[in-house]
C-alpha cells in the first residue's frame, strides 16, 4: 500500500467529494478518482459510495478512515519530534562531571541558563574521574563533559572555556598561619598535604606537586582524599593541609582557613569538552552560551 492513499482517501471522506478533495490536494480531480479505484482494489472492496453530487464512506471505508487519520496523525507528530530534535529543541544530552567543578558558578549559570532556553532537551549528569570522562566521551558515551583542565589525555578533544579559576590554601583549624593573608607556598614545606588520588585527575595532581617542587620542596603527602570536594573535610578533621579550587571554598567547615598563594598564583581551567565537531543542535546550543573569554 502506498502511504499516499491514505492521504487521499482522508481528504475526500473529509470533503464528502472527489473534486473538492482534488482542489485541496492541489491536484486534478480524474486522476485523485484513479487513485482511489486502484486503492480500493488494492484493498479488495469499495471504499466510498459514489451518490449524484456527493461521496459516503463504505462500513470498510469508514473503518480505514479512522485508522488512517491516526496513522496520519502519528506520522505527522513523528515528524515533527525529528525537526525539533534536529533544532535542538528536544531530545538528551549525557553530560559528564569532574566531582570538583559541579560547585563552579559558572558551571552552575551554565546548566541554569541551558535548561531555562531549552527545557525540554534532557540534561543526564554523570560525575566520575577525568580520565574515565574523557574515554567515554571519545568512546561516544558521553556527548559533552566539564573538566578541570590540565588534563593530558583530552588533547584529542575540543575545549570550550568556561573560566579560570584560582587556587587556594586551606589550613585546618589553629593552624599557625591561620590569621594570615596570602601565604608562600614555601611555608607549608614541613605540613603534611592531603591530596585526591592521582587518576582522580592527573593533571591537577601534577601541577599541584609541581608548584611545590618549584618552591623548593615536594610536598609532604598525607592520607588521601577520595575526592577533591572531600578534601575539605580532611582539612578540618586535622589530617594536613591542602591546595582547592576556590569554588570548593564555599564549603565552610568550622575553623578552615582559605588563603591566596603569595607569588605565582597556581590557577586552574574549568572547560566544556567535546569531541572535535560536535553534531548534536542541542550540544551546539550549550557551547553557544558559554560566554567568551576575553
Amino acid at each position: 500500500m502506498e502511504f499516499r492513499y491514505l492521504r487521499y482517501l482522508v481528504a475526500v471522506a473529509d470533503k464528502q467529494s472527489f473534486t473538492r478533495a482534488a482542489e485541496a490536494l492541489g491536484m486534478a480531480q480524474p486522476p485523485l478518482s484513479q487513485q482511489i479505484r486502484k486503492f480500493e482494489q488494492e484493498v479488495g472492496t469499495p471504499l466510498f459510495h459514489r451518490l449524484t453530487r456527493s461521496v459516503e464512506l463504505t462500513e470498510a471505508g469508514l473503518s480505514l478512515y479512522q485508522d488512517a487519520k491516526g496513522i496520519l496523525a502519528q506520522t505527522e507528530q513523528a515528524m515533527q519530534k525529528a525537526r525539533r530534535i534536529a533544532r535542538g529543541q528536544l531530545g538528551s544530552l549525557r553530560l559528564g562531571f569532574a566531582g570538583s567543578t559541579v560547585l563552579h558558578p559558572s558551571v552552575l549559570q551554565l546548566i541554569h541558563d541551558f535548561r531555562q532556553a531549552w527545557p525540554e532537551v534532557s540534561l543526564h549528569p554523570i560525575e566520575n574521574s577525568m580520565p574515565n570522562l574523557v574515554r567515554d566521551l571519545v568512546s561516544e558515551e558521553l556527548d559533552a563533559a566539564i573538566l578541570r583542565l590540565p588534563c593530558s589525555s583530552s588533547s584529542a578533544l575540543a575545549h570550550h572555556l568556561i573560566d579560570e579559576e584560582e587556587m587556594l590554601i586551606a589550613l585546618p583549624p589553629h593552624h599557625p598561619l591561620a590569621g594570615s593573608g596570602a601565604i608562600p607556598i614555601e611555608a607549608l614545606a614541613q605540613d603534611p598535604f592531603i591530596l585526591f588520588p592521582r587518576e582522580i585527575g592527573p593533571g591537577l595532581h601534577d601541577a599541584i606537586t609541581q608548584r611545590c617542587q618549584r618552591a623548593g620542596f615536594s610536598p609532604r603527602l598525607g592520607s588521601q582524599s577520595p575526592q577533591v570536594i572531600s578534601t575539605v573535610g580532611m582539612v578540618q578533621a586535622g589530617f594536613g593541609v591542602a591546595i582547592i579550587p576556590r569554588s570548593v571554598s564555599e564549603l565552610h567547615p568550622h575553623g578552615v582557613s582559605y588563603h591566596p598563594i603569595a607569588t605565582e598564583p597556581l590557577t586552574t581551567r574549568i572547560s566544556l569538552a567535546t569531541r572535535r565537531h560536535p553534531r548534536q543542535k542541542s550540544l551546539q546550543h550549550l557551547i553557544g552560551l558559554i560566554p567568551r573569554q576575553p
